[in-house]
C-alpha cells in the first residue's frame, strides 16, 4: 500500500559487520554441476579492480578498456583512483579486450575495434577541449566530447507511478520522467558514476563515501544501434539481472484489506473451488497492528519521528490472526508463498513485541523508540536478528518493502534509502536462506536491477493507465529493470471520479489482466475500498471464464517465460523489451509504444481501449518477416501495419513464423512444484527455428554456478511436413527428473497423413492419449503425445500432411466469428421457428471436424460455401430488417476482418 510520499534517499556507512556478501553480480555460464552438490547459498564476490592489462594510466588520468564498446575514464588530481566496487559497477574484472595504445604530440590514443579515444595528456579535468571518443565502423557514427547533449536517449524507468493516470500525475499534471537509460538512437551513452557510493571490503560490503569529491568517473558506452551489446556489456560490469524464483511467474493475489485468518483461508479455498491457479499470497499492512492510522489529514497522528502513526509495525494483529504461525503453515501446505508489507520509517516503537530486546541491543533506555537508519549496520543487524528473521522463520517467504519517506539518510546524505534497502534485504536473504533471494520494492536507481522485483505503486484505475504500462514496462529494460510488478486492474479511483462510478469496469479489468499475463509479473492489487473486488468469480460467468482462461494461459507459458528469465540473466535483455532491440533501423520500432516483444518469439500488442460493437479494433505494426497470428490462425507478412479486431477473450499475440514455444500442460496449478517432467512443445507453422528450453530447481541460487539444464528443440513446419526434434537434455540440478513426457502441438495443421516418432508410426486416437496423435477440431491443432522416456534420449517427430487445396490459413478466425454471429442471431431469433440448417451447421464446424478430422478438406470447403450463403439465407427469413442487416455485417466481417 502506498504512503504517497516523495522519493527518499538514505546514507550508508562503513560496516564492521561480519556478514557475507551475496550481491547479485556478474556470472558466466559454467559447466553443469553435480546434482549431489549441497544447496548452500551462492556467494559471488564483487570484483571492483579491473585487470591490469586493461588499464592505461597517464598522470591524473586513467582509462580502463572494459570491452571493445565500453571504456571507463577517470580523472583524479592526486592520482588516487578508485578500484573498489561502486553502487553501479561491481565487476570490473573483465577479460581484457584487444586494443592499441599510442602517444603522438602529447595526445594519448586508445583504439578498440569499435572506438577511438584521444586525450591530451596533462591538460587537466576531462572537458570538450581535451577528451574525445569517436566511433569506428559503427552505425550511426558519432564523435563525442564531454558535455555533448545526448539526443535520442530512449529512456529508463521511474521509482513509481503513484497517482498517475497514464503518464500524467493527476494532481500536478506533470508527465512522468523516465530519466535516461543506457540506449540512445545517437549510438552512445555516458554514465557518470562520479558521485555514487563505494562498497567496502567487509565480509558484508557496506557503503562508504568516495574520498575525492571532485574526481571524475565516467563510463562511455559506444555501440551504434547494437543495443543488445550495450545491455550485455552493462550486465557484465554492473551485475547480472537475477532470476526470480519460478513461483514468482505465477499468479499473485494481493488486496489492501484487513483480512482475518478465516477470510484468508476462505479466499484460498475459493481459488481451489473455482480451479484458479495461485502461487503467491500478498498480505498488506493490516497483518500488523495499525492503531491510530487515519486517512483523514485532520485526524492523522504523528510520532516522534514526524511519521504518520500506524504505518510501521512488526507485531501481528492477533484479533485478525490469533495464531499467525499456524496460518502461514497452512498457506505453505496449500503450496503458496507469502509476503508481508513493511513501512519501516518509524523504527521500532516501544509498543512492539521485540522492542525490549531491540532497545537493549541498541543501548536505548527510558522507553524511547529506536530510530530507523538503514545505513547503520548495528541497526540493520538487530533489525534482522531480533525482529525480521523470526518472522521469516515463522513462514514469511520474502518481504514487500514500501519505503516512501525522507529523502536523505540522517547518517550519510545523498544515497537513496530505496536503493540501500533493496541491497540490504536482497543480500541478507542470499546469505541466510537456502531458497533463491527475492524482494519486492521500488526502483532505487542505476544498479538496482540486481535486486528484483519492482513494485510500481498506486496507479489510477483508467484506460490511460493501462495504455501506458506496456511502454513503461518495456522501456525499463533499457536499465535492465526487467521485473516490474503493477497493480493489475489499477489501484484506486481518482478523487474526481463520482462515487456512483467507482465500480470496476469488467472490460477494462479483463484487458489489464491480459496485459498482466504477458508481462513480467502477474499481480492484482487495489486500494482499501469495499467495492474494489477483483476476485474473478465475482464477475459475470462470461467475464469469469475469460479471466480464468487468461490465468491458465499464463501458467501454460511458464517454461517459455522461465527460459526468457534465464536469457535475461545471461544476456542483459529482459523478457519484455521494446521492438527497437531487434529492428533498430525501423522508424516504427520507436514510434510503436503500445507493442513489445515478450521473449524472443512473441510480439504482443495489448488491447488498451474499449470495444465498439463487441470488438476492439487495433492497429498493429508487424516488423519485417513472417508472423503467425495466434488469434486468427494465419501467417502474415510483416514490414507493415495491419488492422485487427478482437473480442473480449482475444489477445493480440503474434509469434515468429516457425518458432517453437515450450509450455506446460493445462494441469499445472503451482509453478513452485512444476518441473520439466511434463512439457508441451508448440511448433508454429511457416518456417524453421532452433530454441533452447531452460530448467533448474526453481528456487535455488545454484543457477548462478552451473546447476541448470538446457534442452535444444528444432522445428521445421510447412504445408507438407512438420519435423520436430527434442534433443537430449544437457546439464544437471538438484531434483531434476530422470525422465519426461513430451507432447508436440501443431496449430493450424492440415490433417496428418502419417505421424512417426523416432521412426515408429503413431495412430490417430479419439482423445489425446500417450502413444498416439489427436486432431482437435475447435483449435485446428494436431497433438502427438509421447510416453515418458529418459531425458537423455532424442525424440524425432515427423508429421506428413495430406495434400489439400482447402483454405486452412485463417480458418480459426472464420470459425470463431461465424460462431459469434450465429450466437447473436439465436438471441434475436423469434421462437418457435428453428434457425435455417445452414446457419446452425456453420457454427458447428469445430465439432464436425472433431468427429471426422479425416474429412477436414471437405468440411472446410462446405463451410466456406455455407458462409457465402448465410447472409442471403437469413435475408429470406422472417427476421426484422435490423436483425438481417446486423447479421449480414457480422458475416461480412468473417472475410474482411472488421466489424462494420
Amino acid at each position: 500500500m502506498s504512503h504517497r510520499a516523495p522519493a527518499m534517499l538514505a546514507r550508508m556507512v562503513k560496516s564492521r559487520a561480519t556478514l557475507p556478501l551475496l550481491l547479485a553480480c556478474a556470472s558466466v555460464l559454467a559447466p553443469a554441476a553435480s546434482a549431489q552438490q549441497p544447496t548452500q547459498p551462492v556467494q559471488p564476490a564483487m570484483q571492483g579492480q579491473a585487470s591490469q592489462g586493461a588499464v592505461v594510466e597517464r598522470g591524473p588520468a586513467r582509462f580502463t578498456v572494459l570491452t571493445p564498446h565500453l571504456i571507463r575514464m577517470e580523472w583524479a588530481e592526486n592520482g588516487r583512483f578508485v578500484d573498489a566496487p561502486s553502487q553501479v559497477f561491481v565487476n570490473r574484472a573483465q577479460p581484457v579486450p584487444a586494443y592499441t595504445v599510442r602517444t603522438r604530440s602529447g595526445v594519448l590514443e586508445i583504439q578498440t575495434d569499435a572506438l577511438t579515444l584521444t586525450y591530451r595528456i596533462g591538460s587537466g579535468r576531462f572537458d570538450k577541449s581535451n577528451l574525445r571518443v569517436r566511433s569506428r565502423r559503427l552505425k550511426p557514427a558519432f564523435d563525442w566530447h564531454p558535455g555533448d547533449p545526448e539526443s535520442g536517449n530512449l529512456g529508463g524507468t521511474a521509482r513509481t507511478v503513484d497517482r498517475y493516470s497514464g503518464d500524467r500525475h493527476i494532481d500536478s499534471g506533470e508527465k512522468l520522467d523516465l530519466g535516461q537509460g543506457l540506449l540512445s538512437r545517437a549510438g552512445w551513452h555516458v554514465l557518470d558514476d562520479s558521485a555514487s557510493f563505494l562498497f567496502s571490503s567487509d565480509p558484508w560490503p557496506w557503503a562508504q563515501k568516495r574520498a575525492c569529491a571532485d574526481c571524475q568517473d565516467l563510463y562511455f558506452f559506444g555501440y551504434g544501434h547494437d543495443y543488445r551489446r550495450a545491455l550485455s556489456d552493462y550486465a557484465s560490469v554492473a551485475g547480472r539481472e537475477p532470476m526470480p524464483p519460478r513461483y514468482a511467474f505465477g499468479y499473485w493475489w494481493s488486496r489492501y484489506w484487513n483480512y482475518s485468518d478465516r477470510e484468508m483461508r476462505e479466499l484460498v479455498n475459493d481459488f481451489e473451488r473455482y480451479r484458479l491457479p495461485l502461487d503467491v499470497m500478498v498480505v498488506d499492512m493490516d497483518w500488523h497492528r495499525t492503531d491510530g492510522l487515519s486517512w483523514d489529514e485532520r485526524h492523522v497522528q504523528r510520532d516522534v519521528f514526524g511519521q504518520s502513526v500506524g504505518w510501521t509495525g512488526y507485531t501481528w494483529n492477533r484479533s485478525l490472526f490469533p495464531e499467525p504461525g499456524k496460518l502461514l503453515a497452512w498457506l505453505h501446505g496449500k503450496g503458496l508463498k507469502t509476503t508481508l508489507n513493511l513501512h519501516p520509517a518509524s523504527g521500532i516503537p516501544s509498543d512492539e513485541e521485540t522492542y525490549p530486546a531491540f532497545a537493549k541491543a541498541m543501548g536505548i533506555t527510558g522507553g524511547a523508540p529506536v530510530p530507523f537508519e538503514a545505513a547503520d549496520p548495528r541497526f540493520v543487524r538487530n533489525w534482522f536478528d531480533i525482529t525480521l528473521d523470526p518472522l521469516t522463520r515463522a513462514g514469511v517467504d520474502f518481504w514487500w518493502l514500501d519505503w516512501q519517506q525522507w529523502a536523505d539518510s540522517k547518517a550519510m546524505p545523498g544515497l537513496s534509502n530505496t536503493w540501500w534497502l533493496n541491497y540490504v534485504f536482497y543480500s541478507h536473504m542470499q546469505r541466510t536462506e537456502a531458497e533463491r533471494a527475492m524482494i519486492y520494492h521500488r526502483w532505487g536507481g542505476m544498479g538496482n536491477h540486481r535486486y528484483q522485483i519492482g513494485f510500481s505503486g498506486d496507479s489510477v484505475i483508467s484506460w490511460p493507465s493501462l495504455a501506458y504500462q506496456p511502454y513503461f514496462t518495456a522501456t525499463a529494460s533499457n536499465v535492465l529493470y526487467g521485473y516490474w510488478s503493477h497493480d493489475i486492474g489499477g489501484h484506486f479511483f481518482a478523487e474526481t471520479t463520482p462515487v456512483s462510478e467507482r465500480q470496476i469496469d469488467p472490460e477494462l479489468y479483463v484487458r489489464w489482466m491480459q496485459f498482466g499475463a504477458f508481462s513480467p509479473i502477474l499481480r492484482t492489487h487495489s486500494a482499501k475500498e469495499a467495492g474494489l473486488r477483483k476476485e474473478p468469480w465475482r464477475f459475470s460467468p462470461d467475464v469469469f471464464a475469460v479471466l480464468r482462461d487468461t490465468i491458465d494461459q499464463r501458467y501454460r507459458m511458464a517454461p517459455y517465460i522461465y527460459t526468457a528469465a534465464r536469457q535475461a540473466y545471461d544476456s542483459g535483455v529482459s523478457i519484455m523489451r521494446p521492438l527497437y532491440y531487434d529492428w533498430p533501423e525501423e522508424a516504427h520500432a520507436y514510434q510503436t509504444t503500445g507493442e513489445y516483444m515478450f521473449g524472443d518469439d512473441m510480439l504482443v500488442a495489448p488491447v488498451t481501449a474499449p470495444m465498439k460493437d463487441g470488438v476492439a479494433n487495433v492497429s498493429i505494426w508487424l516488423p519485417p518477416g513472417r508472423w503467425y497470428d495466434t488469434n486468427r490462425g494465419e501467417l502474415v507478412s510483416g514490414g507493415r501495419t495491419v488492422e485487427r479486431d478482437y473480442r473480449l477473450e482475444e489477445i493480440p499475440v503474434f509469434v515468429r513464423a516457425g518458432a517453437v514455444v515450450p509450455m506446460y500442460p493445462e494441469s499445472v496449478r503451482k509453478l513452485q512444484k512444476a518441473d520439466d517432467r511434463n512439457i508441451v512443445v508448440r511448433a508454429y507453422p511457416g518456417g524453421e527455428a532452433e530454441r533452447r528450453m531452460y530448467a533448474d530447481a526453481g528456487d535455488s541460487e545454484r543457477y548462478r554456478d552451473g546447476q541448470y539444464a538446457f534442452t535444444t528443440i528444432t522445428s521445421r513446419y510447412d504445408d507438407r511436413r512438420a519435423a520436430i526434434t527434442v534433443r537430449p537434455r544437457e546439464g544437471r540440478y538438484v531434483g531434476m527428473a530422470p525422465d519426461r513426457q513430451i507432447t508436440i502441438e501443431l496449430p493450424s495443421a492440415r490433417f496428418p497423413s502419417r505421424v512417426t516418432v523416432n521412426g515408429r508410426p503413431y495412430d490417430r486416437t479419439e482423445q489425446a492419449s500417450q502413444g498416439g496423435w489427436h486432431y482437435a477440431g475447435d483449435t485446428l491443432t494436431a497433438s502427438i503425445t509421447i510416453p515418458a522416456q529418459a531425458a537423455d534420449t532424442e525424440i524425432n517427430v515427423v508429421v506428413d500432411f495430406a495434400d489439400s487445396s482447402a483454405r486452412i490459413d485463417g480458418l480459426l478466425y472464420r470459425m470463431k466469428r461465424v460462431r459469434t454471429a450465429v450466437d447473436w442471431l439465436k438471441n434475436q431469433w423469434e421462437p418457435p421457428a428453428p434457425l435455417p440448417d445452414d446457419v446452425s451447421l456453420a457454427a458447428e464446424l469445430g465439432q464436425l471436424i472433431e468427429y471426422h478430422p479425416e474429412r477436414l478438406d471437405q468440411l472446410m470447403q462446405a463451410f466456406d460455401a455455407r458462409v457465402e450463403r448465410l447472409a442471403a439465407t437469413v435475408s429470406r427469413s422472417r427476421a426484422t430488417p435490423e436483425v438481417k442487416a446486423r447479421f449480414a455485417a457480422l458475416i461480412a466481417s468473417v472475410n474482411d476482418g472488421a466489424v462494420r
